[in-house]
C-alpha cells in the first residue's frame, strides 16, 4: 500500500505509465502470485492478536492470479479498456531492466487461517478496487 507517493510496486508502476500518457502496457504472462492489500493484512493480524493466536501463518488475499490478470483488472477498474492496450510478454522481455531473478510462482494459501476459522482476507479484486479508490482516485486527473 501507500499510494503513489510511497508505493514502488507493480500497481504503482502501471499507474505511473498511464499517468505519463502510456497507451500500451507490456505485462508479463508468466509470473503468478497472490496480491495482498496491507490494510487487509493488518486487519487480520489484529484479529489474530485479539484471539491470542500464535504461530507461523500465510496471510494473503484470496484468489490466485497472474500479473497479467491483475493489470487487466486494474485497467478495467479504471474504465480504460478502450484506451490502454495490454501486450503480453514473458519475463525475458524485462531481463535487462529487472535483472534479479523472480520466482515464476509466489502463490500462497491461507490453510492455517482457514483451519482456525480466522481468515478474513478478502478477494484480491475487491481489495484492489478499494486500494485504487483510496489511493488513486485523483491520481490520473
Amino acid at each position: 500500500g501507500g499510494g503513489p507517493k510511497k508505493d514502488k510496486k507493480f500497481i504503482q508502476k502501471i499507474m505511473k505509465q498511464i499517468k505519463e500518457g502510456g497507451d500500451e502496457l507490456h505485462i508479463v504472462n508468466d509470473k503468478l502470485g497472490t496480491p495482498t492489500y496491507t490494510h487487509d493484512f493488518a486487519t487480520n493480524v489484529k484479529l489474530l492478536i485479539e484471539k491470542g493466536q500464535r504461530g507461523l501463518l500465510n496471510m494473503v488475499c484470496s484468489g490466485l492470479t497472474s500479473r497479467l490478470e491483475v493489470a487487466t483488472e486494474l485497467v478495467k477498474m479504471l474504465d480504460l479498456e478502450n484506451d490502454i492496450k495490454i501486450i503480453e510478454v514473458d519475463s525475458k522481455y524485462f531481463a535487462e531492466e529487472y535483472f534479479a531473478d523472480r520466482p515464476n510462482c509466489e502463490r500462497l494459501v491461507n490453510k492455517k487461517l482457514d483451519d482456525l476459522k480466522l481468515n478474513i482476507m478478502r478477494d484480491w479484486k475487491v481489495a484492489l478496487n478499494e486500494y485504487v479508490e483510496d489511493y488513486y482516485s485523483t491520481y490520473l486527473r
